[in-house]
């Protein structure tokens, strides 16, 4: 599903609604949703039988809850949309968290990020990276010639998009203390190929299509041995 796909199911879906000043946001009663879960997570609701309510996937479920403890706004919108919008699937679910992001703070910087790529703000990677099964995080700064090569080796790589793989990026600037701390990131390009929130391997500087192929061909292999789905 193409971003404007996915825009026309979340208004059908009733999670974006065409505001009178032609804008679309997140409609008033998609964010009653949020509130009502927000509120159950800091009531400590039962937040596994929440999850499995909304059909996620049993493997996940652990995983949202260790995640609540540090983004529990993230875990709130995540079940209102899957409450809402039944029709997404899991993954896709997760992304429409980040677009949904677009819409309440600053939009993260883009042009520095491969074409097929979702750039995130920051803070939010390491609860991205705590759900989603397999990820690439490519890591760029600007007047940088190697990010730029570099970039263009991962639309290459993904110009027809990936179906086992979540493809993020973050403006390393924004986030350098973060980034160094968690993933021990300390310049760009940076490209990080993780499996369960588990950081397989990297790459950094630029390098060839074929090495990127081969590190996100090691990382699926990494994560079929490992049961990750």
């Amino acid at each position: 599903m193409d971003e404007n796909e996915l825009f026309e199911t979340l208004i059908e879906s009733g999670v974006l609604s065409a505001q009178d000043d032609g804008e679309v946001r997140p409609s008033s009663d998609f964010e009653s949703v949020v509130s009502r879960y927000d509120e159950r997570i800091r009531d400590e609701t039962d937040l596994g039988e929440e999850l499995r309510a909304v059909d996620t996937p049993s493997g996940r479920v652990a995983d949202f809850v260790a995640v609540a403890d540090e983004a529990p706004d993230f875990v709130a919108r995540y079940l209102a949309v899957r409450d809402v919008a039944e029709a997404l699937g899991f993954v896709e679910s997760v992304r429409v968290v980040i677009l949904l992001d677009r819409f309440t703070g600053p939009v993260p910087p883009t042009d520095g990020s491969p074409e097929p790529f979702l750039p995130v703000a920051g803070e939010r990677l390491p609860a991205m990276l705590g759900v989603f099964p397999v990820a690439v995080v490519y890591v760029w700064r600007e007047r940088c010639p190697d990010c730029d090569e570099m970039r263009d080796a991962l639309e290459s790589v993904f110009e027809r998009g990936h179906d086992s793989v979540t493809l993020l990026s973050v403006y390393g600037p924004d986030c350098a203390e973060m980034l160094e701390d968690r993933y021990d990131v300390v310049g760009g390009p940076t490209t990080l190929f993780v499996v369960d929130g588990t950081i397989d391997s990297r790459l950094q500087g630029a390098h060839v299509e074929e090495v990127v192929e081969r590190e996100v061909d090691n990382s699926l292999t990494t994560a079929e041995m490992r049961g990750v789905r």
